[in-house]
């Protein structure tokens, strides 16, 4: 689910460069990138819910609060994420939050286009999604190595190597190997995943 969330923000990279015109794909790409980030923390918050014996296994919100002290753009993530699929907007713990899609005129660094910016704190702080898309993929790499389910640097996806083999060649041969870890010893099977929708029952709703 991590290399998802890559592979969701290197598209909306390849929009932001290559079609700085058009503003509804920008659009969609950001929110795919946020959809990615909000089930990767369905994912994790799972895993650390499991560690705990059943009796005592913490209240969701405060493993979603722990989860978003590692990486601060997850209440950011689940508030557009939200919107998205709910349609109404909803806030949540992105107090003040809001998305800017704005026209820049280009200069000697780039082109002319749109831009997107998350602004926090009521237009306190203003960044561009461009730079929080790269903080959002390091600081989640950056969690689940803290969580045990990740280890080393910051891997480049088979997918990403592929595509830089394509443009650059022997170059990416240095690049760092893929150090993903598999689930946590005990975490359910995918046939008891299956029984449990069956049932109806879901931890995370």
């Amino acid at each position: 689910m991590w290399e998802k969330l890559a592979w969701d923000i290197d598209v909306f990279e390849d929009i932001q460069r290559s079609y700085p015109n058009e503003k509804q794909p920008l659009a969609y790409a950001a929110i795919n990138v946020c959809i990615a980030a909000e089930s990767l923390g369905d994912w994790v918050g799972k895993i650390i819910g499991s560690r705990s014996p059943t009796a005592s296994e913490p209240p969701w919100d405060r493993i979603r609060d722990h989860l978003a002290s590692r990486v601060p753009q997850l209440n950011m993530c689940k508030a557009i994420a939200n919107t998205a699929k709910h349609h109404n907007f909803r806030e949540g713990r992105w107090i003040g939050g809001r998305v800017d899609l704005v026209w820049e005129e280009g200069d000697e660094y780039g082109p002319p286009g749109f831009a997107l910016y998350h602004i926090d704190d009521n237009g306190q702080s203003m960044t561009l999604a461009f730079n929080s898309f790269q903080a959002l993929k390091e600081a989640w790499w950056n969690a689940l190595t803290a969580e045990g389910l990740a280890e080393g640097r910051m891997p480049t996806p088979e997918w990403m190597q592929n595509k830089l083999r394509r443009i650059f060649g022997g170059v990416i041969a240095k690049l760092p190997a893929h150090t993903l870890h598999p689930l946590p010893q005990g975490y359910p099977h995918a046939e008891h995943v299956e029984e449990q929708e069956v049932s109806g029952e879901n931890s995370l709703s």
